[in-house]
């Protein structure tokens, strides 16, 4: 999987959050992106480019 903002594969995590995690909330280590995935479409949740 790539980042949708600065596509770059290393370092997607899954977002995880002190009371569970979603299975399709994802986060770029890199420029701190976070997106979901859903009926295989990527829906951006923030623009947040470090």
């Amino acid at each position: 999987m790539k980042c949708p903002i600065c596509t770059i594969s290393s370092g997607i995590e899954l977002d995880m959050h002190s009371d569970g995690y979603a299975d399709n909330l994802f986060e770029c280590a890199s420029c701190g992106a976070i997106w979901i995935v859903a009926f295989d479409e990527t829906i951006l949740l923030n623009k947040k480019v470090a």
